[in-house]
């Protein structure tokens, strides 16, 4: 079934993210260790702990996704195999649940920005701007793969209708 490709692709696409996110957070985490070893100033030393938050979140999330994602990769294989009607039939519900998913998140990461900036314009301390800084860069990453994660998910959910039409 023709089908099957557009799922593997989609789950190449989503493993692919997970790989540049797991880079990200490694290099935010990297960048947490040379602030706090080589600053000199109060605000580079208060960039370790939010920095290197954001880098293991961003990591580890990325990491369990892409071992989700490289399980689906099979799973969506054996089921196809076994039914491809029912596999079918099984992704309509799945797509249009994930698809619904892209306005709240793109809301919820504008506002954690928002929030962001407001501790770093209100919160004028050392703490307070590093923080600040780090809740918008981990916002703005989230945002910008999600930006690509989307167009994949619709693209996907497309396919998914256009194949239950021809079935």
């Amino acid at each position: 079934m023709a089908f099957i490709s557009s799922s593997l692709q989609w789950c190449k696409g989503e493993i692919f993210e997970g790989r540049l996110s797991l880079l990200f957070g490694l290099c935010v985490c990297l960048l947490a260790f040379i602030y706090r070893n080589t600053g000199s100033t109060a605000f580079s030393k208060a960039m370790f702990p939010p920095f290197l938050l954001v880098g293991l979140l961003t990591s580890g999330t990325e990491l369990g996704l892409m071992f989700t994602d490289e399980k689906r990769t099979s799973d969506y294989q054996q089921a196809s195999t076994a039914s491809s009607s029912e596999f079918l039939a099984s992704e309509k519900p799945r797509t249009e649940g994930f698809v619904k998913w892209y306005s709240y998140t793109l809301y919820g990461l504008s506002a954690l920005m928002i929030a962001g900036l407001g501790l770093f314009l209100f919160l004028p301390t050392a703490k307070g701007r590093a923080a600040g800084l780090a809740i918008i860069l981990w916002g703005f990453s989230k945002l910008f793969l999600d930006h690509f994660s989307e167009e994949r998910a619709h693209r996907y959910h497309a396919r998914t209708m256009t194949a239950i039409e021809r079935a």
